[in-house]
């Protein structure tokens, strides 16, 4: 996998982040509901932790998850609780009393949840295939064949596990992740970078803040707050007068590095998958 990395061509990789930014972010426009309750890493990492332990489950690899193991293997956290409450709230998962005892409650991921993962996963293994790190065929595999994702999303805890690793390290990727809806506003601004405004010399271009706030159900100020502190970090350039914004090579050179590992990541899984099915067979 390495040497496929070094191997990666400038435009390659380029063509693999303009598809990141246009078929992920697009999820998450208009959706209030999903950034208000997956919005930080902490809470939908713990989601997708419960979406694998589900799935290890009904292949007879593991036990129901609970609570108590998750909170355990995340970290013990009230916040945790009442994320698991809300997600039983909105029917993204379901509590039934346990078989061996009914006061130790069991969760299910409900289709919604399982859904959304899909999804999600699959526009990044799609990037993975753009970027060269992959065959092409998996993506649209996820989407449609259910024995594969059950069995994909089962074998994805290593995938989850070094995302979270990564995301303590020092980079433009984990700094924005940090903040609520991160991910997104990161998101917004590469997109506006690759689609090519001013490609004479540094791409700058125009950042129409309240209205992407407006998109991602979040207040202009906490976005305004996150730009202004990423311009500080040395993330990104302002023009106040033009309300223009150009990303720094050093965001750039950041992003690109943690992307790459991640669909890297999510390729050494699927190869595994795939592997696991051919022995089978």
């Amino acid at each position: 996998m390495d040497a496929l990395r070094a191997r990666l061509t400038d435009q390659a990789y380029e063509e693999a982040i303009r598809h990141c930014t246009t078929s992920i972010l697009p999820m998450h426009i208009g959706e209030r509901l999903i950034n208000k309750i997956f919005g930080r890493n902490l809470q939908s990492h713990a989601a997708g932790l419960l979406a694998v332990l589900h799935c290890k489950a009904e292949l007879g690899l593991g036990q129901r998850p609970t609570l108590t193991r998750i909170q355990e293997e995340m970290g013990s956290s009230r916040t945790l609780s009442a994320f698991f409450a809300l997600l039983k709230f909105a029917g993204y998962i379901e509590a039934t009393p346990g078989d061996d005892d009914r006061r130790k409650k069991v969760l299910t991921a409900g289709e919604p949840l399982l859904d959304g993962l899909k999804t999600w996963l699959s526009h990044h293994m799609s990037c993975a295939e753009v970027a060269g790190l992959l065959s092409d065929g998996y993506a649209e595999r996820l989407r449609n064949d259910k024995d594969f994702a059950i069995g994909f999303i089962a074998s994805s805890k290593p995938v989850l596990e070094r995302t979270r690793e990564a995301l303590t390290r020092p980079g433009a990727w984990p700094w924005f992740d940090d903040f609520d809806c991160g991910d997104r506003i990161a998101l917004a601004l590469l997109r506006s970078h690759y689609a090519g405004a001013d490609l004479d010399g540094d791409r700058w271009f125009t950042l129409e803040s309240r209205e992407l706030s407006g998109q991602l159900g979040i207040s202009h100020s906490h976005l305004r707050n996150v730009v202004n502190a990423a311009e500080v970090e040395g993330y990104l350039l302002q023009d106040r007068q033009s309300h223009r914004v150009s990303l720094t090579p050093r965001m750039l050179a950041d992003v690109r590095s943690f992307h790459l590992a991640f669909w890297g990541w999510i390729a050494e899984a699927v190869d595994q998958v795939a592997a696991r099915t051919r022995h089978s067979a």
